[in-house]
């Protein structure tokens, strides 16, 4: 099979008379082997990248692991209670507002 042949000669006459019935030919082989060229380079680009992201993985898994203690807790007890009690306390001024809310209001226009 001949890839291109004059096609790839005279690419800027094919797509500068793309409207002449007779350059349609050459202007749909044009425009499908763009097609299969980009394809083919995002596979290859695909492929790359997974090859990189595949090793980038390898590596990470045959470093040393880190033998640092462990981190510091995030809470400690009291700080724990002191959250705990603050939503109580909110809950309780919260549930004292709902039973003291003020009488519904009349509409002025009836």
């Amino acid at each position: 099979m001949k890839f291109g042949g004059d096609m790839l000669k005279n690419i800027g006459e094919t797509i500068k008379n793309r409207h002449e019935p007779e350059e349609i030919r050459r202007f749909s082989d044009l425009y499908w082997y763009s097609l299969l060229i980009s394809a083919f380079v995002v596979l290859i680009l695909v492929f790359l990248y997974s090859t990189w992201a595949l090793l980038r993985i390898l590596n990470d898994l045959s470093s040393a692991p880190d033998t640092s203690g462990p981190p510091p807790p995030a809470l400690n007890r009291a700080e724990l209670n002191a959250v705990i009690q603050e939503f109580e306390s909110r809950e309780t001024e919260f549930e004292n507002l709902k039973a003291a809310r003020a009488p519904a209001r009349t509409d002025p226009s009836r």
